[in-house]
């Protein structure tokens, strides 16, 4: 059983108007694809990446009801999970489960109150931003100020722990990380993010990031952009070093994979699309992971936070 924290799938879909609910061999993934590679769980980010001149709340909002509208077709066994007993269903039953997320806290327009919006929508995580500063935070592309967490911003962490909503911390800029460390009493995710001890990137995180992240009880899901794993051309191998690099600094509890299947144009040599989970697992295989660890990287990881933070 495979977990996946993090995936631009319906964005791409929308797009480039395809059917994620018909297989096929657009994009990285689509929900038959998911569940023949043993996906029971996919995050899916809303991303408003369709047009800079549109509203972001907007844009999530059409994308959100493309999916909706996706997970209504014929022969599709997909549930949003929303609440912990929608969770239980998905891993004891025959169906897959989605949970919704938002890539950037742009969408709330500064708005406390579209936070409830988007819950009732069915979202479940908020990225608190993207790379460029918003009303929350900055993003890791500001580099000037050095900003964390605007008031706005605390109010959004405090109302997502309220919600029982997951904080990701992936794209944020390093002082925003540890407000949000200090200020949730919830553990939070990294959704997809690599190891800045690997590889040099503005968008992976410090050593000590990772160990606050695991001190929280926290998950960091591993990224399969090339751009976030080494240098180019870089293959499984540069991969395996972010996964043994969490797993030797904090130990297996906090690891997790956050493909960006269809958020990236070039992922790691060796990984295609979603069928490549396996030839990643039998690496993991190949040098000495257990059995115990592998299903925590897989899924186990992700679930106990999701039992934790969903009501």
């Amino acid at each position: 059983m495979i977990v996946d924290m993090h995936c631009d799938s319906i964005l791409a879909a929308y797009v480039n108007r395809y059917s994620l609910a018909e297989q096929s061999q657009d994009g990285h993934l689509d929900l038959h694809r998911l569940r023949q590679a043993g996906v029971k769980i996919q995050f899916f980010a809303l991303f408003p990446g369709i047009a800079p001149y549109m509203n972001p709340l907007q844009q999530v909002l059409l994308l959100g009801d493309f999916f909706w509208e996706q997970l209504a077709s014929e022969g599709v066994y997909w549930d949003v999970i929303t609440f912990g007993r929608q969770l239980l269903d998905v891993l004891h039953g025959e169906r897959s489960g989605a949970i919704l997320t938002v890539e950037g806290g742009e969408a709330l327009l500064g708005n406390i109150r579209l936070l409830s919006v988007l819950y009732r929508f069915g979202v479940r995580s908020l990225c608190l931003t993207w790379n460029n500063r918003n009303e929350i935070a900055d993003g890791v592309d500001e580099t000037k100020t050095g900003g964390g967490l605007t008031s706005f911003g605390r109010d959004v962490v405090k109302e997502m722990n309220r919600l029982g909503m997951l904080i990701d911390v992936s794209h944020l800029s390093e002082r925003g990380f540890w407000d949000v460390l200090e200020l949730s009493e919830a553990p939070i995710i990294a959704s997809h993010s690599n190891c800045k001890a690997v590889w040099d990137h503005p968008r992976n995180l410090t050593d000590d990031q990772i160990r606050g992240i695991a001190q929280k009880g926290g998950v960091v899901g591993i990224n399969f952009a090339a751009e976030l794993v080494g240098p180019p051309g870089c293959g499984l191998e540069y991969l395996y070093r972010h996964i043994d690099h969490i797993s030797s600094l904090v130990g297996d509890d906090y690891l997790g994979f956050g493909s960006d299947f269809d958020g990236t144009e070039r992922l790691v040599r060796g990984v295609k699309d979603v069928n490549s989970f396996q030839e990643i697992i039998a690496m993991l295989i190949k040098n000495g992971y257990s059995e115990a660890t592998l299903r925590k990287i897989c899924s186990d990881n992700c679930v106990r936070l999701l039992r934790q933070v969903l009501l």
